[in-house]
């Protein structure tokens, strides 16, 4: 049986960096066909490293890659996109961290994750979009959310009731893991407005750039946050992401 190559590349979207040593670079990486994987960055931190444009967060790029007996190492790679606005704008920064952050919660390691990588770097390409004000950078959070649930196997159910098929449900149960309507809810199910179920329904169908052309109300906005950090809760065990912290503390508006 032949042993595999010790070395790879793959495209991938670095989805965290941190120090690690004096001067290397731990990297969490989202790739198309090895899903979630960890790798050191030798020497990553100093200045004329030929590794150091690449290795920060919010960065697509292709890397090659050799196996080690615990990390694999980068050993080489090519910038295709930095997404630079997400440092140059602080109210920004935020976003672009939860979409990187709840990705790296529900993508599995060592699975192939072709759909997470497109919509995360759809994600980051359309946050940066400079015409997006703060409610269409929450909308996109949202509509990205429930997308990215759908891909990774937890699709919540938003079409009738989930236990009788009543058309009209507007109960959504983070439990059942969907809508219920008034005869079927109790429990953990919350009543949702007409609209909100509506909007969800959108989000998660539509494709994501058609976030923009969407104007939800604020009561809308409060009730597809709280069913959403429910959902969080309850089947991934995430509480309160650091970066959902950050966007309440730099907009103090936002429905999060």
């Amino acid at each position: 049986m032949p042993l595999p190559e010790r070395s790879y590349k793959t495209d991938a979207l670095v989805l965290s960096s941190r120090p690690l040593g004096e001067a290397d670079r731990l990297i969490e990486l989202l790739t198309w066909e090895r899903g979630k994987l960890t790798a050191v960055a030798r020497g990553a931190r100093k200045v004329k490293s030929r590794l150091a444009a690449g290795v920060d967060l919010f960065t697509y790029g292709h890397y090659q890659l050799h196996r080690g007996r615990s990390l694999d190492l980068i050993t080489g790679l090519e910038v295709k996109e930095h997404f630079t606005a997400f440092r140059e704008d602080a109210s920004l920064y935020p976003f672009g961290l939860f979409l990187a952050e709840l990705t790296g919660r529900l993508v599995r390691s060592a699975e192939p994750a072709p759909e997470p990588c497109l919509l995360l770097l759809e994600g980051w390409r359309l946050l940066c979009d400079e015409t997006l004000v703060l409610s269409g950078r929450m909308l996109l959070c949202r509509a990205f959310e429930l997308k990215l649930m759908a891909s990774t196997g937890f699709r919540p159910h938003l079409e009738g009731c989930l236990l009788c098929d009543a058309a009209e449900a507007l109960y959504f149960s983070p439990s059942q893991g969907g809508l219920l309507c008034c005869s079927c809810s109790g429990g953990d199910a919350a009543r949702l407005s007409a609209g909100t179920a509506v909007l969800a329904r959108r989000l998660l169908e539509a494709p994501l750039e058609q976030v923009k052309m969407l104007r939800p109300l604020a009561v809308q906005m409060r009730e597809l946050a709280a069913i959403a950090a429910a959902f969080r809760r309850y089947h991934f065990e995430i509480g309160e992401l650091r970066s959902i912290q950050l966007i309440k503390l730099l907009n103090p508006g936002s429905k999060c």
